[in-house]
């Protein structure tokens, strides 16, 4: 404690003073940081919330780095595709060059067989009525009589037996006399009693004679067994070329068995429509038109792969130089195509390759774009690469062109959709940057000074100051006149 004595007055001047210098020292500290609030002490609520706001802009300002990185990515897609396009629309060029070139005489083939089994007819049975008998049993012990007849047809063929001595002649005589005359049936014994059997599906065997009943029984007349088909109602659709629609209708009142299938097929024009051995339906055409196979039924006859547009295979006696090397410039654009694609990657990530992308737009990651990537090598694209000969007939580069075209159309729809995508990208950077400059002049608005007002609070305590220092001397200058008057 000091013992010196102070007035009043000076002790007031004192205390101005350092209240004074106090203020000055707080106004120097924000003119010179720039900032009214350095810790927590000067406002917990303002610095704390100034960091927090801090924190984020620095995080999201941390992302922009990775958006831009992820829109350069886009564009190197972007311009891929377009440089793609340019080699497929060259490629089309080279089809369509090659297209009007002259055509090579050619001839066609196409046989188009299904997959599935027709179910097959039963072939004709005639069995006859009598019983126990055996090949050494003599004909007069069947109640033959000599100069009898037992006659067997199929309505192609005929075959007669003549009972020219029934005392000798056996059963086994009759068997071998009815097979023996060319007929499409085989004649033996089941079970003790004659049976003929008609060596195909199709035919009718019919017993006659004097000495039928003796032979065969009651039974005259056998037919094959017609097979049905399925329980179908659907359709089956044969188009030759642009020719109209051939249409064979199944169900009740329709197509309902083997034999209807096979009038039906036989009925369709253009093409040749037949069950082949195996019973699957098979159509054969030797035109260049292309075959169509459609229809709600279809896939019941035919595999996926069939059903749709055939196109016949040319056989080209001469091809065309001029069209060969055609093929192969198609081919090797084929082969820049797939080279470009696996080229237009961007840091690492291919676009164009089946590669994918992920961006991420905020700092906990719940916000992004999920970009899917694709396969544009010309396999991809749907473009086959030539294996020989296909420029050498048109029908066949118009299954080109067709790929080609389908390709373009690809290529144009996932350019739209990367400009879409590369523009939400753009629009979501420029909002991260807007919002980081509104987190940064916020949390600045917490924290920083006003130079302006600080400036004139140093000049207001700079005065104060000095009239602190004057009003100080002047008490001490009363001091010292009190104690000269009354010392």
């Amino acid at each position: 404690m000091s013992d010196v004595v102070l007035s009043a007055g000076v002790r007031q001047n004192l205390l101005s003073l350092q209240n004074t210098a106090e203020l000055m020292s707080l106004t120097q500290n924000r003119l010179a940081t720039g900032k009214k609030v350095n810790t927590a002490l000067d406002s917990p609520f303002n610095f704390f919330t100034s960091q927090a706001l801090n924190h984020r802009a620095s995080d999201l300002n941390s992302l922009l780095d990775a958006i831009g990185q992820s829109q350069k990515t886009i564009e190197a897609a972007d311009h891929g595709i377009t440089a793609i396009t340019k080699l497929v629309e060259s490629a089309k060029s080279i089809a369509k060059q090659a297209q009007q070139s002259s055509q090579p005489a050619a001839t066609y083939n196409l046989a188009i067989t299904g997959n599935a089994a027709i179910p097959a007819d039963s072939a004709a049975v005639l069995t006859g009525s009598v019983t126990g008998l055996a090949g050494t049993d003599t004909l007069d012990t069947l109640g033959f009589v000599n100069g009898q007849t037992v006659t067997l047809g199929d309505g192609t063929n005929t075959v007669t037996f003549t009972v020219t001595n029934a005392a000798t002649e056996t059963v086994t005589d009759l068997i071998n006399g009815l097979n023996g005359g060319g007929g499409n049936w085989t004649v033996a014994l089941n079970g003790g009693a004659l049976e003929a059997t008609a060596s195909n599906n199709a035919d009718t065997l019919t017993v006659s004679g004097t000495g039928a009943a003796s032979a065969f029984g009651t039974t005259t007349t056998a037919g094959p067994t017609n097979a049905a088909i399925g329980a179908l109602s659907g359709t089956l659709t044969v188009q030759v070329g642009s020719g109209a629609t051939q249409t064979i209708q199944f169900g009740s009142g329709n197509v309902e068995t083997r034999a209807d299938l096979v009038a039906a097929l036989g009925a369709l024009t253009g093409v040749t429509a037949t069950i082949n051995g195996a019973n699957q339906i098979e159509i054969t055409s030797t035109g260049a038109d292309a075959v169509t196979i459609g229809g709600t039924d279809a896939a019941s006859f035919f595999a996926v792969a069939n059903i749709g547009a055939n196109n016949p295979a040319a056989t080209v006696a001469t091809p065309s130089t001029t069209r060969a090397l055609l093929e192969t410039q198609f081919n090797e654009i084929l082969s820049q195509i797939d080279l470009l694609a696996r080229d237009a990657s961007y840091n690492g990530i291919n676009l164009l390759n089946g590669d994918n992308l992920k961006v991420i737009f905020n700092e906990d990651g719940s916000s992004f774009l999920d970009i899917a990537g694709v396969t544009f090598t010309s396999a991809g694209l749907g473009i086959g690469t030539l294996a020989g000969g296909e420029f050498q007939n048109n029908v066949s580069i118009d299954g080109v062109l067709g790929q080609v075209d389908a390709a373009l159309r690809t290529l144009r729809a996932q350019a739209t959709n990367f400009g879409s995508k590369l523009g939400t990208v753009q629009t979501r950077q420029n909002f991260t940057k807007q919002l980081i400059n509104t987190l940064q002049t916020g949390a600045d608005n917490l924290v920083l000074a006003d130079t302006n007002e600080e400036g004139a609070n140093m000049l207001a305590l700079q005065t104060r100051q000095q009239l602190s220092t004057t009003a100080l001397s002047l008490s001490a200058q009363a001091d010292q006149a009190v104690l000269r008057l009354f010392g």
